[in-house]
């Protein structure tokens, strides 16, 4: 993992008093001393490397909390870290991605359970500390998992499962149903949905559901009438800063990321800007990977709630503070989050106004890679 954390390790180069990172892995050394892990069972993780022989393993929280951005987001950011650390993976071996577990075996039925199933692990040993990639959750150990509870599959998974519909039918059938995007990818990696059943790494299945569920809201978009006034949208989610530009223009999409030095995944000393966009024939990130999805389908929802086409440019301010990168549903939920702070039908002032809220070296950077994007639609705006 990029950023302050792995060469500080707690001696304050972030100017907090306590380090959360370091007081998470605290928790999960203390945990894991007693080899009784009681809790329950929320999730599930199927690992990427040596892909296609994966790791599916279950995962034992110590809270009721779901693993779901909507619920985490809620959370203070400390609260949040400490309960994706101590959700502990239970190992169960490698297998080809193209034999996945079946909805009947009952450790998987409880991790797509929408009720946390109470349970208690039994720890003979610690194969692998917390996993410092995204999204970040706990150590990977072998021992023995009782099922205390009854899990709860909902009927419209069930269905799915059954039915032989494509994934991306199922994917945004679940949408649709209000079912929050982190569930909806672990069905999708457990190899729950599709007629090609097979698991899917969770990294790669959060960024393929943003992706499928976020074409499916543009197509929608596209049929609107599009905007006649500009508006900027301010939300901010554990030291992610979003901003987000809705033009009066037919739908467009870019997306921009600074980070703060010392931010996850940036140099200590330089700002590091990336920037994607729609172009044709090339609609995948080469640079933002799955925080692009993501913000593009939280801000295509804001299309939609406001019933307007608009061309949207997303800025995604990384402060240091964000220690520990916890996955994709951050910045959803950031977008989600968003209030409103300037509406014009003047473009001059839109960029005055991002100027002047974004006036520290790292905001400067963002509107400076955005002033230089070759893409068409910004012109007038600028």
């Amino acid at each position: 993992m990029g950023g302050l954390c792995p060469r500080c390790r707690g001696r304050g180069w972030c100017g907090r008093d306590r380090c959360p990172f370091l007081d998470a892995l605290n928790e999960v050394r203390a945990r894991l001393s007693s080899r009784n892990v009681d809790g329950y069972t929320v999730t599930a993780h199927v690992s990427w490397r040596g892909y296609p022989r994966v790791i599916a393993a279950p995962g034992i929280g110590e809270h009721r909390t779901p693993d779901e951005g909507g619920a985490l987001a809620d959370l203070p950011y400390e609260e949040a870290l400490k309960t994706r650390a101590l959700t502990f993976r239970r190992y169960r071996g490698k297998r080809d991605v193209r034999n996945p577990p079946d909805l009947s075996d009952p450790e998987i039925e409880s991790a797509v359970s929408v009720r946390p199933v109470e349970s208690t692990l039994q720890v003979r040993r610690r194969l692998s500390g917390a996993s410092r990639t995204t999204p970040f959750i706990g150590p990977l150990v072998e021992g023995e998992l009782e099922l205390d509870g009854i899990p709860k599959v909902p009927r419209d998974l069930e269905r799915y499962h059954e039915d032989d519909v494509k994934a991306e039918e199922a994917v945004v059938g679940l949408y649709r149903r209000g079912y929050d995007e982190s569930y909806i990818a672990r069905a999708l990696s457990l190899g729950l949905l599709g007629r090609d059943r097979r698991m899917v790494p969770t990294r790669w299945s959060v960024a393929a559901v943003d992706s499928m569920v976020s074409e499916h809201l543009a197509w929608e978009v596209r049929d609107l009438p599009v905007s006649s006034e500009y508006r900027v949208l301010s939300g901010e989610v554990f030291g992610n800063e979003m901003w987000v530009i809705l033009r009066p223009e037919p739908l467009s999409y870019e997306f921009v990321e600074a980070y703060e030095p010392g931010a996850p995944w940036s140099d200590r000393t330089r700002i590091a800007v990336l920037r994607d966009s729609e172009v044709k024939d090339c609609k995948e990130p080469r640079e933002t990977g799955g925080a692009y999805f993501a913000a593009r389908l939280a801000a295509l929802e804001w299309c939609s709630e406001l019933g307007k086409q608009h061309g949207i440019t997303v800025i995604r301010i990384v402060r240091k503070e964000y220690s520990a990168p916890l996955g994709a549903w951050v910045i959803r939920e950031a977008v989600r989050r968003a209030e409103e702070a300037f509406s014009t039908d003047d473009p001059r002032e839109v960029w005055e106004f991002l100027r002047e809220k974004l006036d520290d070296p790292v905001g400067e950077a963002a509107l400076k890679v955005i002033k230089r994007g070759r893409q068409r639609t910004l012109d007038t705006f600028l």
